[in-house]
């Protein structure tokens, strides 16, 4: 079974760094259907009280919540609407890893791909996009866009903080109002089109001594030969900085992959808590249903990297960047490579939504996401809900542009000029 841990809400495009995909405004199911919102609603539920466990967490109360918001799910015109009276049901839980996906959201998650002009932004002060990244080949590279350009206007209309007039169908024209970072304004005609999501891992060199590996994701699109190859052709750095800044999470077996070529002789670092082992905790070693910690000592069901045939184990100084969108897979990397690796955590503190989960079809083309299973790392922490804290505390940018100066690496390369402080070596 392939479990995955992805972040609460599936928010990968939220917060301060809003990854603007932009995607066309597709067809929606849920338009004044009833019929709709009931099948979904039915599916949800029977997952929810048949799957659904979090140790602690009381999911019988799924017909209260839902009773709760009919008013709100009654009133909801589109799907968007509808999502978003389910999540704020599902979200008094007060757990992450619980989650409805539109048809939108869930397809193209499963392609890769949507449609758009293909930018991310963040929003100034005054209301406007700064364009922070074009994707290569898609409709506002190719027309000339650049990071550090803003957006003031779609079609004529002041954009304030809002993506919503450059949103748009296949094949229609958005006209883009942009001032360049020389002051200079011009027009530009860009038609919506389909591009890929994708953002494949990369390998910078920071300084001679130095690597810097950014992992984005750990879910469909990560790529274990690039990763495999990026990792050979950093071997030979001194220091190595592993950058998982804004990676939601992913696939366990992808996490695994990873860890495989960072951590010594497939050590153990956690252990995932489902029902199972809390019935086993409780009638084999007469222990307490809400000893997390101590059923994790007492199971023999440990998880593990995965050895790596193509690439050694690195050996050098290693330092691992996380942020508040560290989430899931990330953060028990983060946790994983501190304990066993004897790495450096620097940034902010992670997202704290840890927990092994599903995505399963809810009908209609809608997608739920529940959780199976809570973790507890090799050192008896309880990630959800607490994240992880750095060693060494340091911000990002306030705008992610590619040559803006960042606190983040430079406190890093810091520690590994500090012999022996700080950045440790993993020393095998």
């Amino acid at each position: 079974m392939n479990f995955r841990l992805l972040p609460r809400g599936l928010r990968a495009a939220s917060g301060a760094l809003a990854l603007l995909f932009v995607a066309s405004a597709s067809a929606q199911t849920v338009d004044n259907k009833p019929e709709v919102k009931a099948q979904v609603i039915e599916k949800i539920t029977g997952i929810i009280e048949k799957y659904a466990y979090v140790p602690g967490v009381d999911f019988a109360k799924w017909p209260q919540l839902l009773a709760e918001a009919k008013p709100k799910i009654d009133a909801a015109k589109d799907d968007t609407e509808f999502q978003r009276a389910v999540n704020e049901a599902l979200a008094k839980f007060g757990t992450s890893h619980i989650v409805l996906a539109t048809p939108k959201q869930s397809e193209v998650r499963r392609t890769g791909s949507t449609v758009g002009v293909g930018i991310s932004t963040q929003l100034t002060d005054n209301g406007e996009l700064l364009i922070v990244r074009t994707v290569p080949d898609a409709p506002a590279e190719r027309a000339g866009l650049v990071p550090g350009d803003t957006i003031t206007e779609a079609d004529g209309k002041k954009v304030e903080g809002s993506i919503a007039g450059i949103i748009g169908k296949e094949g229609t024209d958005v006209v883009l109002t942009v001032r360049h970072a020389d002051d200079k304004v011009e027009k530009y005609v860009l038609t919506r089109r389909p591009f890929s999501t994708v953002r494949p891992e990369e390998l910078t060199w920071i300084d001679k001594d130095t690597a810097k590996i950014s992992i984005y994701t750990f879910d469909f699109s990560y790529d274990r030969e690039n990763v495999e190859d990026l990792m050979n052709k950093a071997h030979k750095a001194k220091n190595l900085i592993l950058d998982l800044r804004d990676n939601g999470g992913g696939a366990v077996i992808n996490l695994q992959h990873m860890l495989g070529m960072l951590i010594p002789d497939a050590k153990p670092f956690g252990t995932f808590v489902g029902r199972s082992l809390v019935d086993r905790y409780v009638k084999e070693a007469k222990g307490k249903p809400d000893d997390l910690a101590g059923m994790a000592k007492w199971s023999d069901r440990k998880v593990k990297p995965f050895p790596n045939a193509n690439v050694p184990v690195y050996k050098g100084n290693l330092a691992v960047l996380v942020n508040g969108f560290s989430g899931s897979a990330a953060e028990i990397a983060a946790a994983a490579l501190r304990d066993e690796a004897n790495a450096t955590i620097v940034g902010t503190k992670s997202a704290g939504a840890v927990l092994v989960s599903m995505i399963v079809n809810a009908s209609n083309g809608f997608m739920i996401q529940y959780p199976l299973s809570d973790y507890i790392t090799a050192k008896g922490l309880r990630l959800e809900g607490t994240g992880v804290v750095p060693d060494v505390e340091a911000k990002d940018p306030r705008f992610h542009l590619p040559n803006a100066k960042d606190e983040v690496v430079d406190k890093a390369v810091a520690l590994f000029a500090q012999s022996g402080k700080g950045a440790k070596s993993s020393g095998h």
